[in-house]
């Protein structure tokens, strides 16, 4: 992790969560110290989250939750696309929903990511952006496939316990909060030149036309 990312006055800010709590476990950061500037856009509807609910049942819980979520950080928008969970690679039409050229950040899930919906999702959003494009600056985020090489980083060090409790809004979904909270710890600790940062979001800057070209 070479530079630290930080939010300027000027920024427009997308945060694209391919399921509803992907955007505080990969991408809080964003919404605690800049929500007044961010839009969040939730792409599926986590139907498939609890198996011991109908798709219906967790469909209705999972939008309760991110809802409650949003109530707490007020961003300046929030958008539920509802697109049926674990089933995105069938949907690239997605990301036509999203204007990227009024952003000037946009965080989106990893194209090598384990889960096949932040993998399509990844992909559907670069190729809205090239074909739009838009000229953000595009930062992929990390939790269950952490990134080799990541260049950017977010000291969230004071910001944790918040993180925390965005999380919990999530309360179905806890299972994935310590891996996201060990990841930030993690890569806190590799900022060996920065010993005040203790936790720490990763992100890997890319050019959405070249991540289209790894289809």
């Amino acid at each position: 992790m070479r530079e630290e990312l930080i939010f300027s006055s000027n920024d427009s800010i997308a945060v694209i969560a391919p399921h509803p709590d992907d955007e505080c476990l990969c991408a809080a950061a964003a919404l605690i110290m800049a929500p007044e500037k961010t839009d969040v856009y939730v792409i599926s509807d986590g139907s498939h989250g609890n198996a011991k609910r109908s798709i219906e049942e967790e469909a209705a819980v999972r939008k309760r939750q991110f809802d409650a979520e949003m109530d707490y950080v007020k961003p300046r928008r929030h958008v539920w696309l509802g697109y049926e969970d674990t089933k995105l690679a069938e949907h690239f039409e997605a990301a036509d929903d999203i204007d990227f050229t009024q952003y000037t950040k946009v965080f989106l899930p990893g194209n090598e990511s384990r889960h096949p919906d932040h993998r399509a999702c990844a992909y559907m959003c670069c190729e809205a952006i090239v074909e739009q494009e838009a000229l953000a600056d595009c930062y992929m985020y990390e939790l269950n496939a952490p990134f080799h090489e990541p260049t950017h980083f977010c000291d969230i060090t004071d910001k944790i316990a918040e993180k925390r409790r965005l999380i919990d809004f999530h309360e179905d979904q806890v299972e994935n909060k310590e891996i996201a909270i060990t990841l930030n710890r993690f890569r806190g600790a590799q900022l060996v030149s920065r010993p005040h940062v203790e936790y720490a979001e990763s992100y890997l800057k890319i050019d959405a036309s070249s991540i289209l070209q790894t289809v």
